[in-house]
């Protein structure tokens, strides 16, 4: 995933933020209930996700001198969603929460690297399910059109290999290179996806603290909820 980075200005900001809502709520006691929930939301976040982002910028190097088999997992919260929970290898995202066949077949398809891709037909073929299964346990989050392309691409590389499961085992051996091969590129794309959401965030955070500097606290809570909009852009609406 791409570094995070975290800096000195951000961390005042949130500072400036917290303290000035603090002032504003004493006050002014007849301000909106909701408006006031609505800005306490934000800050909370803003807490929240300020420790994961050092954990991410910090992770980076953390990654490089990971063992085989250490995992770290992370969880990120965006307004109004579900938690974003995801676990982290040496190789990048390695499984997560809410799309267990994903997390599976990641598991076998190392596994099967560490064998040199010299596996039993039983082994692939306990891969069946969960790699047929993959587009509809799918996190609606995560279902952007590049992703389910290499979903797609994923599920014809394996009923090749099926195809072919009795060829001579340097075939197989090359079918299932090519499976792992597909795989990294969905988890590429995955990577890019879980970013994408933390800039997202990030941005209408940084767009909430800018307002709300200036003393324009509707504006703060618009500019936000406009930003945050931009989520559902980098989803394939599916009916």
């Amino acid at each position: 995933m791409k570094s995070i980075k975290i800096n000195s200005i951000k961390l005042f900001a949130l500072a400036f933020t917290a303290s000035s809502f603090m002032f504003f709520s004493c006050d002014t006691p007849k301000k909106n209930t909701t408006e006031n929930n609505e800005i306490s939301e934000v800050i909370e976040t803003e807490k929240d996700n300020l420790e994961v982002e050092k954990e991410i910028a910090e992770g980076d190097v953390e990654r490089m001198n990971m063992k085989e088999g250490e995992v770290i997992t992370r969880s990120y919260k965006i307004k109004e969603q579900t938690p974003i929970v995801y676990n982290l290898d040496a190789n990048g995202i390695a499984g997560f929460d809410d799309w267990k066949d994903f997390t599976v077949v990641n598991y076998e398809l190392a596994e099967i690297r560490k064998s040199n891709y010299v596996t039993t037909s039983q082994r692939i073929k306990n891969m069946n399910y969960r790699i047929a299964n993959l587009g509809n346990t799918i996190p609606s989050w995560l279902k952007t059109e590049e992703v389910m392309e290499d979903v797609a691409d994923i599920q014809k590389e394996y009923l090749e290999l099926i195809k072919e499961s009795n060829a001579p085992e340097k075939e197989v051996k090359e079918n299932l290179e090519e499976l792992s091969e597909k795989f990294d590129d969905l988890k590429e794309e995955l990577d890019e996806t879980v970013a994408e959401y933390v800039k997202i965030n990030e941005s209408a955070i940084e767009e909430f603290n800018e307002e709300f500097k200036k003393g324009k606290i509707e504006a703060a809570i618009e500019e936000y909820n406009e930003e945050i909009k931009k989520l559902d852009k980098i989803i394939e609406k599916k009916k």
